[in-house]
């Protein structure tokens, strides 16, 4: 039985829907419902920005912000009906202004994840599955307080964000012989850091059509399909209510790729290309997404 899950946390300032600190945690499609695995994981963001200067009279700001999350994750099942889930990220950030170059990276924020199986239905011709559950994003990620002068540049670009979140989804996947499609939408709760500053909750969903062949001894699954993303404002002073509005907005993603498992080993590769954008106020712009994995399942 195929399933798929995805899992999402938020966040940041200027860039808010790059991901950065907070990160974006996807699962994605995955065979044998059933099993445990364990993986690493790549995910690579790409944004521009034009941003008015802080100083009077000169030119506004030219900005490109790039992503990188490597991260060991997986799945272990505990008894019949519950899933977790677990993610260990390492950020690789770096923005570029003008040609000054600023990069920061580390551990980044720890999530996990419960999922309970609500629906694991496996017919001759028709599966379906059906799963939700809840997790938490621990403030383990280096996040340090910032002047008001830079607020508009580097909360985005921290490992962590210095805050507990909390998630909500849901996943729901129909299958017909070897094709198949998958609805999942998940919802990230954010509270305020120490520093009173606070990411904007978000919404994450997606559509997945996918079909799966064997090449020999290879399984391989592509899949077409689209995400949208929808963050609020964040706020840079929460208990004050001062309101960020150059932040929050909204993403749809084209989405294509490809999976390749033999025997107990996979791996998978996603591509992410934005229809449509408004974000940061329109001063923000994505440029593409990437995802690789590799995995094994046990």
């Amino acid at each position: 039985m195929m399933a798929v899950a995805v899992v999402v946390c938020g966040a940041a300032r200027a860039c808010d829907v790059c991901g950065c600190a907070a990160s974006s945690q996807y699962i994605g499609l995955l065979p044998n419902y059933n099993r445990n695995f364990i993986g690493l994981q790549q995910q690579f963001s790409d944004f521009s920005g034009n941003y008015p200067s802080a100083y009077i009279g000169k030119p506004d700001d030219q900005v490109r912000d790039r992503y990188n999350t490597f991260q060991l994750w997986g799945r272990y099942g505990i008894g019949q009906h519950y899933q977790v889930f677990a993610f260990v990220p390492y950020q690789y950030n770096n923005r570029n202004i003008d040609g000054a170059k600023t990069t920061n990276s580390g551990i980044g924020d720890v999530s996990f994840l419960v999922n309970r199986i609500i629906i694991n239905d496996e017919h001759k011709k028709w599966n379906q599955s059906l799963t939700a559950g809840a997790g938490m994003k621990l403030p383990t990620g280096k996040y340090t307080d910032i002047s008001i002068a830079d607020n508009r540049e580097l909360p985005n670009i921290q490992p962590g964000t210095g805050s507990w979140d909390f998630m909500t989804n849901a996943n729901y996947t129909l299958k017909h012989n070897r094709a198949g499609v998958n609805i999942d939408g998940s919802y990230t709760i954010t509270t305020a850091n120490k520093y009173s500053y606070k990411y904007g909750n978000r919404l994450n969903s997606g559509l997945a059509c996918f079909y799966s062949f064997e090449l020999k001894k290879l399984s391989i699954i592509p899949q077409a399909g689209v995400r949208y993303e929808y963050a609020l404002n964040d706020y840079d002073n929460y208990s004050k209510k001062w309101l960020n509005e150059e932040s929050g907005g909204y993403l749809l993603f084209a989405t294509a790729g490809a999976q390749v498992y033999y025997k107990r080993f996979g791996g998978r590769l996603t591509y992410q290309l934005p229809v449509s954008q408004h974000y940061g106020g329109g001063d923000i712009t994505a440029i593409k997404k990437m995802e690789t994995s590799i995995f094994f399942l046990f």
